[in-house]
């Protein structure tokens, strides 16, 4: 009895002191022609392991709570331990008495190089820049932590937007691309966008978008599209900020196909200003916009 009672103890506490992220990663190798691959296994089940077992907050998540999401990392050019590299980031979050996953970041970083030997252990510091790969990774995983928690509670991911502000300005100080404050849609622009006052509406859209929106479908179907509905076009209201948004395009390469689907089939609401506000913030899916009834 003591035996199972210490077991069950042993199983909660692990439950209760899971680490928040659910990653898969895969290194694609595709795009280089090396008949050893096996850097790039080590390489993969590294990536895996730090994010996987980095304590990324002071939160305590049981394993079903934890942010399903996927790190693909495609490697384009590879010479000694210098390597040039595409990510792709994506997460999702459960909704409310559903088994559906609602899509809530879609990311791609073109802009990944970084030095790495194998079997080299991947260590971050927050407060100092160490390694580029690591510390894009974390900046990562600090944004997919504010996107879902932007999710569950109004503003609730702000303080995970600082985290990722941080390793920005501090990565400043390295020559590696991507963390300037010159030029389009890189990692210091995202986070500058996405901690500013500016984008205050963007924050609460989400929240009202997931949690009073998605997470009452199954209750109350037109209730729940209607709350979807202001959410979406309350994004119209960023000032100036629309076409030229990174925060925007983030949000339609994660929701274009969940909001043309939600809208196309279902209960029928009124949505002329909808479609007028989608094809304003996200014209190059007009398609997908015209198809909503």
């Amino acid at each position: 009895m003591k035996k199972i009672w210490l077991i069950a103890t042993l199983l909660i506490s692990s439950l209760a002191s899971a680490q928040e992220l659910n990653a898969v990663v895969t290194v694609n190798t595709q795009q280089v022609n090396l008949s050893n691959r096996s850097v790039f296994k080590t390489l993969e089940k590294s990536l895996q392991e730090f994010i996987n077992q980095t304590r990324w907050t002071d939160l305590k998540v049981r394993e079903n709570e934890r942010i399903r999401c996927n790190f693909t990392l495609v490697i384009n050019k590879y010479e000694n331990t210098n390597y040039e590299a595409t990510l792709l980031v994506q997460s999702s979050r459960p909704v409310y008495n559903t088994s559906y996953q609602s899509p809530v970041f879609n990311l791609q970083d073109k802009e990944v190089t970084f030095s790495y030997q194998e079997f080299e252990p991947l260590t971050f510091n927050e407060n100092a820049f160490e390694s580029n790969l690591t510390s894009v990774v974390a900046y990562y995983a600090y944004l997919l932590l504010g996107f879902d928690a932007d999710t569950f509670a109004e503003a609730g991911g702000t303080p995970y937007f600082a985290k990722a502000k941080q390793i920005a300005s501090i990565a400043q100080t390295s020559s590696y691309s991507g963390w300037s404050d010159t030029g389009k849609n890189n990692r210091f622009l995202l986070i500058n966008e996405l901690i500013s006052e500016n984008y205050e509406h963007y924050h609460k859209s989400l929240y009202q978008y997931h949690r009073l929106g998605l997470d009452k479908m199954s209750n109350n179907e037109k209730e729940a599209k209607e709350t979807l509905q202001k959410s979406i076009i309350s994004l119209g209201s960023l000032p100036n900020l629309r076409l030229n948004s990174y925060a925007m395009t983030l949000f339609f390469n994660a929701k274009t196909e969940e909001i043309a689907a939600i809208f196309s089939a279902g209960a029928l609401l009124d949505t002329k200003i909808l479609k007028e506000t989608l094809l304003s913030l996200a014209p190059t899916q007009a398609t997908k916009w015209n198809a909503i009834k």
